[in-house]
């Protein structure tokens, strides 16, 4: 009676890949050391449980690795509208050209009119500039 329950406790355990080695060659250490059939049958009782809950652990991380993957896929692929943007080139600053629109929109109401009145006539030149500063 005895090594029948070894056997059938042991044939759910061995070989299972849920289990690891270590986890299966202690098992089978306890259950031919084990000489009490009431602890035996309870071990033989738990180890079924434990199959039971680390099968449906395995079940619960597929599906949840199969959503991930699929929420994953969606997310890789971008969502386009009806009309598809081509766009917009970056505006390069050229020597001597007013500022890029991002420059421009820092400027305050003191500066706009600044601009807006100047003349080159009233200007000095740099040449000039330099003259002065040489003296």
């Amino acid at each position: 009676m005895l090594g029948e329950l070894r056997q059938h406790a042991l044939a759910t355990l061995l070989g299972h890949p849920l289990f690891s080695q270590a986890e299966q060659l202690r098992a089978n250490r306890f259950a031919h050391e084990c000489e009490d059939l009431a602890r035996l049958m309870r071990w033989a009782t738990s180890v079924r449980a434990e199959i039971v809950r680390r099968e449906a652990d395995a079940a619960r991380q597929r599906c949840h690795r199969a959503i991930h993957k699929v929420l994953r896929h969606l997310c890789a692929v971008p969502f386009r509208g009806p009309r598809l943007h081509s766009p917009r080139p970056h505006p390069s600053w050229v020597l001597g050209a007013f500022f890029p629109d991002r420059a421009d929109r820092w400027a305050g109401t003191f500066d706009r009119l600044a601009a807006a009145r100047f003349q080159q006539s009233d200007s000095l030149t740099f040449a000039f500039l330099l003259n002065r500063l040489a003296r």
